[in-house]
């Protein structure tokens, strides 16, 4: 195995299922229409991978993928977006993809350090954030402590809010279930496993290139070490650090630090979102953040930008155009 490979498969169960995942990574890159190419941004924590499309002389936005999210699952948002600005699509260092596998912690700064080394590095001037799940919550926190750096910020159901309610049940019996074979899993997640329909209302089309990454991360793919809960001196997780994570991510609010958000903000969430109510969401979130739009999407779940992206992309790009 050649070092640079032996290196990557650090966060990996084994050499098959790395290939299985960067395989997968392939196909849905290819499904981006529009030119793009791969660009590397130096950080302190390694070598970022992006996909950049559109014109160089446009008005540069950066999308962040959430917990074991990869660039490539940005191709609805990299096919429009890049007609009217520089769009540069993320995998962050740890996570799968092609960045280099040193995990961030979520217990300090090492994800907006992250981020201002990736805008340092590609020499980008206040660009947009957007971020889907936890990599919204990385937008909400650089325009908490580095606001400076950016300039308007589209989160979309971001952790950090709330006391969120959690779908332990769907989690365990869908998600975390190991034994089951990676097209068994693709299966069984879908837009149901992360948001709760109401009322026998339909969702929208639940992205299955989405659900078949989750079930190719959930088999192969160490998540226990890419979020730090991993123990290598007896090989078994570390459940206190696992609780910790799960506190920091969906328990873990700070009112204060909310109020201090500085920038144009736009919340887009799902109708169905699994970890709020909205409508509470939204009459808390303006109380707090007078400069935050908040959006709430017909027919869709947690993650509404890939449920419902025609209908997202024209919110965001609306907003990001005023």
């Amino acid at each position: 195995m050649s070092e640079n490979l032996n290196n990557q498969m650090k966060l990996y169960k084994s050499e098959e299922g790395f290939e299985k995942i960067m395989d997968w990574y392939n196909r849905v890159q290819s499904e981006i229409t529009v030119e793009h190419h791969s660009v590397y941004a130096d950080t302190r924590f390694g070598k970022t991978h992006v996909i950049a499309a559109g014109d160089d002389n446009s008005k540069p936005i950066i999308l962040i993928p959430g917990v074991a999210g990869c660039a490539p699952l940005w191709r609805k948002q990299i096919n429009e977006l890049s007609k009217k600005f520089k769009v540069y699509a993320l995998d962050i260092v740890g996570q799968p993809g092609k960045s280099d596998p040193n995990p961030l912690s979520v217990f300090n700064d090492d994800y907006t350090n992250w981020l201002e080394d990736v805008i340092t590095s590609l020499e980008l001037n206040r660009p947009h954030i957007i971020g889907v799940s936890t990599g919204g919550t990385t937008a909400m926190d650089m325009a908490i402590s580095k606001s400076e750096l950016i300039d308007k910020v589209v989160m979309c159901g971001p952790t950090g809010l709330a006391r969120a309610r959690l779908p332990f049940h769907q989690w365990f019996s869908r998600a975390m279930a190991k034994q089951k074979d990676a097209d068994v899993l693709e299966g069984d997640l879908t837009a149901s496993s992360f948001s709760k329909p109401r009322s026998g209302k339909t969702f929208g089309s639940f992205d299955r290139q989405l659900a078949r990454g989750m079930a190719l991360c959930t088999r192969f793919y160490r998540v226990d070490k890419s979020l730090g809960i991993y123990n290598e001196s007896n090989s078994r997780v570390n459940y206190i650090k696992a609780l910790k994570v799960i506190g920091k991510f969906f328990f873990s609010v700070d009112k204060k630090r909310l109020v201090s958000f500085k920038n144009s903000g736009l919340l887009i969430f799902g109708e169905f979102e699994v970890l709020y109510n909205p409508k509470k969401i939204r009459k808390k979130i303006k109380k707090l953040i007078p400069n935050m739009k908040v959006e709430v999407i017909n027919d869709a779940g947690h993650a509404a930008i890939y449920d419902q992206p025609e209908e997202v992309n024209r919110k965001v790009i609306a907003f990001l155009s005023e």
